[in-house]
C-alpha cells in the first residue's frame, strides 16, 4: 500500500511540475520582457539646392549628425543637426545651420521623421529691391526619410532631407520670406542599446 501511494504521489509531483512549467511558458511568451530602448546616431553628407530670396535656387553641401533615442513601439525622438553651406561651386558664400528637434517612426531599414527647426544663418540673399549678406536666428519645418540598404549590416543608406525656414529680424529689409532646401545623399548609422 505504501508503494502505491509513493507511486501516486509521485504521479501527481510530475503532472503538477509539468503544468507549472507549461504555464510559466505561456506567460513568458504572453508578457514578454520590455524592450530596452536605443540609441541611435548617425552621420550624412548631402547635396541638393537652396532657395532663398529671388535669385535661382543654389547648390549647397550638407553635413549633418543626429542622435534619436528609439523605443520598442516603433517611435523615435531625434535630436539633429544640419550645416548647409552655400558657394563651394562658385558665388558668395554662406552658411545655414538648422537644429531640429523631431519625432518619427522606424522600421527595420527606414527612418521617417518631422519636426521644428531653429535656423542660425549667414548668407547672401537678394530681394525684391536690394541684396545684401543677412544674419539671424529664424523657425522652420524638417521632414527626413532615411532609407537603409543591407549594406555593413544595415548601417548605410540614402537620406532625402527636405527643410523650411521662415527668413525673418535683421533681414527683412532685404527679404522676409520661406527659404527653402532639399538634398539628399550617403548616411552611415550606429545603433547601440541603452
Amino acid at each position: 500500500m505504501r508503494r502505491a501511494d509513493c507511486a501516486r504521489g509521485r504521479a501527481w509531483c510530475t503532472v503538477m511540475l509539468t503544468l507549472t512549467m507549461f504555464a510559466g511558458m505561456r506567460r513568458a511568451r504572453a508578457d514578454p520582457a520590455p524592450a530596452v530602448p536605443a540609441i541611435e546616431t548617425s552621420g550624412a553628407v548631402v547635396m541638393g539646392v537652396m532657395a532663398a530670396g529671388v535669385g535661382p535656387p543654389r547648390f549647397v553641401l550638407s553635413p549633418s549628425a543626429s542622435a534619436s533615442l528609439r523605443w520598442s513601439g516603433g517611435g523615435f525622438l531625434v535630436l539633429r543637426d544640419v550645416a548647409s553651406f552655400l558657394g563651394t561651386t562658385g558665388g558668395r558664400f554662406g552658411i545655414n545651420n538648422e537644429t531640429t528637434l523631431a519625432g518619427g517612426a522606424f522600421w527595420e531599414r527606414v527612418n521617417l521623421s518631422g519636426g521644428l527647426t531653429l535656423a542660425q544663418y549667414w548668407m547672401p540673399i537678394c530681394g525684391p529691391q536690394l541684396c545684401g549678406q543677412v544674419l539671424g536666428l529664424a523657425p522652420g519645418l524638417d521632414v527626413r526619410l532615411d532609407v537603409f540598404g543591407p549594406y555593413l549590416a544595415g548601417a548605410l543608406g540614402i537620406a532625402v532631407d527636405c527643410g523650411a525656414t521662415w527668413i525673418v529680424g535683421h533681414a527683412s529689409p532685404v527679404w522676409s520670406g520661406a527659404s527653402l532646401r532639399c538634398s539628399a545623399g550617403p548616411i552611415l548609422r550606429f545603433l547601440s542599446r541603452s
